[in-house]
């Protein structure tokens, strides 16, 4: 770090949010039985998912994921009042019954 003004503004910008997570990142250490790479977590999800949700394990997409969840959890998503087969009805003109 004592050397980061050599570096271009995107490596140095890499380098500090690396500095500011690095306890996170090196927490496995100080944990006894803890693995030392995620290669099992990733192998398992590079092989049982979809494309689709691998995108959604992504930064952007993990964000989106959990407000979806907390919109769930205070049901802010009902049941409609109505179905969409009534909806699609009320386009159709009226019919003659006979």
């Amino acid at each position: 770090m004592s050397r980061i003004d050599s570096f271009e503004i995107a490596v140095r910008k890499r380098l500090m949010k690396i500095e500011e997570l690095w306890p996170n990142l090196t927490a496995f250490y100080f944990v006894d039985g803890a693995p030392a790479t995620n290669n099992a977590i990733e192998n398992y999800y590079s092989t049982s998912l979809k494309t689709h949700r691998k995108r959604q394990l992504k930064t952007g997409g993990i964000e989106d994921q959990m407000r979806l969840s907390a919109l769930k959890r205070a049901g802010m998503f009902g049941k409609p009042e109505k179905t969409l087969l009534e909806a699609f009805f009320m386009f159709i003109p009226f019919l003659d019954p006979g």
